[in-house]
């Protein structure tokens, strides 16, 4: 059902639990309606940690961060609400001003000690995570936590559901609240209900490859598992070990996020010993951002890439080249989406997503960027998901997979042997 921090979990502790909202009150009756596209990721949860050092955050208060989030929601008070559904049963929000979880607490760690344990995915206890439901009436979209470290660093974790917006609305909203922290003024375009009218589906055709549909979850909108899964991060040089899978371009240019898909996706498969055709699923940044620049929306590009061969014996160029040949599949679920069913998108195939583009380090602190960034997303599918984004250091990329506990570490096994881990 997702999981939220207790007190004494692990290393954190004194925890407490506050609400923090907008400044101004929304107008009565106003409500958002969610896309096709939005509500097809209803029951998935974007997760981001960022890590601060005592340098940067010692002086940094409860009261300057909740007074920056008061500037944020501001100005994207809809987040803010809470969910209700109309007599047809499909849902939208209710701009009732009801306000964001806000947690703290603390570590009896450093930031240098915790950031010395080699799995990333360590991080997944510094995000308080509660899903939507069974009370949409009474279910924050979005939770934030401050874990302050024993040298007085800060880690700011955040859960925020899928439906409000993709990972790229997720990640601009913290970079423009460490802006309202330092003072800066900040601005978010308004984001504009969309109607669409779609004919009725024709029952012949098939959903989209990169969809499942799964019985419905009611009012609790968790993504039903029959595996448990089970995280791992860690981080992989381009020169040392990416590069040298993939024959160098006349142009200098190297597909990193794809060729290091290829690798992972050929790991995988050995393990599965899949027999053909196998389909995985893509999610990188729409390329031509159809969104408003900066709105809070689900645009993610979300593409099915299918192949007839033994992946786990295919060359990672001719992987590479197959990922190029992906097909958007947007259209088709938001027409799904519209139907108001429950839907798995992540992990109802392999899906590989692709946040290079997103500039994680430039939410600064008193002028200084995180020492730490982590991504993950909370109810994935048994098929699985991996992330890739860029490291503190731009030569370098960070992996975050969830997978079936039963397999982690036989593709652990892979990557060592391909030279990953």
């Amino acid at each position: 059902m997702g999981r939220a921090q207790e007190e004494g979990h692990g290393l954190i502790y004194n925890m407490r639990l506050s609400t923090v909202g907008s400044t101004r009150a929304s107008e009565i009756g106003t409500i958002h309606e969610p896309t096709g596209l939005d509500l097809a990721m209803k029951l998935h949860y974007l997760k981001a940690v960022y890590i601060y050092s005592s340098e940067t955050a010692r002086d940094l208060t409860v009261t300057q961060l909740k007074e920056a989030m008061f500037v944020l929601f501001d100005q994207i008070a809809w987040t803010t609400g809470r969910f209700s559904r109309r007599d047809s049963g499909r849902p939208y929000i209710k701009c009732n001003d009801c306000g964001t979880r806000f947690v703290e607490g603390e570590c009896n760690l450093t930031v240098e000690e915790w950031l010395g344990k080699p799995d990333r995915s360590v991080d997944e206890v510094l995000v308080y995570h509660q899903p939507v439901g069974p009370e949409l009436a009474f279910s924050p979209l979005i939770y934030v936590q401050m874990i302050r470290f024993k040298c007085g660093g800060l880690a700011l974790g955040l859960s925020w559901a899928n439906i409000m917006g993709d990972a790229f609305s997720l990640f601009h909203s913290f970079n423009l609240w460490t802006k309202a922290i330092s003072g800066e003024k900040i601005f978010i375009p308004k984001t504009f209900n969309v109607n669409k009218t779609f004919q009725s589906p024709n029952p012949t055709v098939k959903d989209p490859d990169s969809i499942k549909r799964v019985n419905p979850v009611g009012d609790l909108w968790v993504t039903p598992n029959n595996k448990k899964m089970s995280n791992y991060s860690f981080t992989l040089a381009i020169a040392d070990q990416i590069s040298p899978h993939f024959p160098a371009n006349s142009d200098g240019y190297l597909p990193v996020f794809e060729i290091l898909t290829g690798i992972i996706w050929k790991c995988i498969a050995k393990v599965r010993e899949e027999t053909k055709p196998v389909t995985v699923t893509i999610i990188k940044k729409d390329p031509n951002d159809l969104k408003p620049n900066g709105s809070i929306r689900n645009s993610q590009m979300i593409s099915s890439v299918s192949v007839d061969f033994p992946v786990g014996e295919a060359s990672v160029e001719e992987l590479v080249r197959c990922i190029g040949e992906g097909k958007d599949e947007r259209d088709g679920i938001d027409e799904i989406g519209d139907e108001n069913l429950d839907l798995v998108v992540y992990g109802a195939r392999l899906t590989f997503m692709d946040l290079s583009e997103v500039r994680l380090y430039e939410a600064k602190v008193n002028g200084k960027s995180p020492e730490s960034v982590y991504c993950n997303v909370e109810g994935i599918g048994e098929e699985g998901l991996v992330v890739v984004y860029t490291a503190v250091k731009a030569e370098e990329r960070v992996v975050t997979m969830s997978l079936p506990e039963e397999e982690i570490d036989r593709v652990k096994l892979e990557f060592k042997k391909c030279g990953l881990i």
